[in-house]
């Protein structure tokens, strides 16, 4: 069975035959950029040097590649994941996502791709398509909440049930939205809604050592910030090798503006799953002390997580996209992956048939 693998050693990554080799360095890596900027004179030489110590998987295995360390490659390595469809994700010194090594697309549909940027094209249609991601999302929060709202006191009960009243009325207000600006305006402040509630969700005495009062994110301002900001980027990548998937073109969004340099679908979809896989997984990594302070460090100005504490998300990320829940319509165990290989075929189907098959984002029913 193929499955992403996560290489957090610095070194030399190559083709061995036709197995993948990663060539272990010793030493720390230094970060990609000073306090003032760029090095204006880093040459763009490893920082770090292979010892020699050499570690084989096979690629048969291999789904995708997550990138944290500092990692040599050549064309022979990069003209082989490309022959094998294998997805490389890169990752900075502090841990932001960076890029994506994208072989050459091996599902192709020239009728998919012309219908959705015609959706595109098509304030009405895109409208559609934005107002059910934000739906499913909001759907999604309103899970979350209901979770823990009977597991609070009852001073915090009551201030999660008038939110929960606020977010009624922010559900009513998503038909009303006449373009994108409006909807991500109602979107912006559902969020701010929910983010609010997060120290009642970890408790006091987690509250205390994780304050949080509000999403900052470049750089992410405290401890809470940077958990979000890689929990999303995670999210992002995973929803993105799915994408990879299908025919779908994961330039062409319809609640994010597409952009260069960036895969805007990918954005759309990961709201739909975010409040289910990133959200929970922080909840229960702080409240169960898996991650504590000292997985944090304060560099240029904003705080990160360390390498260990990047190593310890990523360990339960991989375990919580592994684990199944009884599909409702298909009468099977589905992985909550495989929950987002389906929402991008979900996708498909509206945009070749949006009046016979009309996308609904991700309801939550367990």
């Amino acid at each position: 069975m193929k499955k992403p693998y996560y290489l957090f050693s610095s070194g030399r990554l190559k083709r061995r035959h036709n197995t993948l080799a990663l060539e272990r360095a010793s030493g720390d890596r230094s970060p990609d950029t000073r306090i003032d900027g760029p090095d204006p004179h880093d040459e763009g030489l490893p920082s770090v040097e292979p010892d020699g110590k050499t570690q084989s998987f096979p690629v048969e295995t291999v789904d995708s590649l997550y990138l944290f360390g500092e990692l040599d490659l050549n064309t022979r390595l990069v003209t082989f994941l490309g022959q094998q469809g294998i997805p490389t994700f890169f990752f900075d010194y502090y841990g932001y996502y960076t890029a994506t090594l994208y072989p050459r697309e091996a599902q192709l549909s020239g009728r998919l791709h012309i219908e959705q940027a015609r959706h595109y094209l098509s304030a009405k249609r895109r409208l559609v398509l934005a107002r059910a991601f934000v739906e499913a999302a909001l759907f999604n929060i309103e899970r979350v909440v209901k979770y823990y709202q009977p597991r609070l006191e009852r001073e915090a009960r009551v201030s999660v049930q008038t939110t929960l009243t606020d977010l009624s009325r922010d559900r009513d207000d998503l038909p009303l939205t006449t373009n994108i600006q409006t909807l991500m305006a109602v979107e912006g402040r559902i969020r701010n809604r929910y983010y609010q509630l997060w120290p009642y969700f970890l408790g006091p005495e987690v509250a205390a050592r994780f304050p949080f009062t509000k999403r900052e994110r470049q750089p992410p301002s405290n401890e809470l910030n940077a958990l979000i900001s890689f929990g999303n980027s995670l999210c992002y990548t995973t929803v993105l090798r799915q994408i990879y998937r299908t025919a779908l073109d994961p330039t062409i969004a319809f609640l994010h503006e597409p952009g260069d340099r960036r895969f805007s679908l990918s954005l759309d979809l990961a709201e739909v799953f975010k409040p289910l896989l990133v959200d929970r997984m922080i909840f229960r990594l702080l409240k169960t002390g898996e991650i504590q302070p000292k997985h944090f460090s304060a560099q240029l100005g904003g705080c990160y997580l360390t390498e260990a504490g990047r190593k310890v998300v990523v360990a339960h990320w991989d375990e919580r996209l592994s684990q199944t829940v009884q599909h409702r319509t298909l009468n099977k165990r589905v992985s909550y992956e495989r929950l987002i290989r389906l929402e991008c075929y979900k996708l498909v189907r509206h945009l070749c048939d949006p009046v016979g098959e009309p996308y609904q984002g991700l309801h939550m029913w367990w």
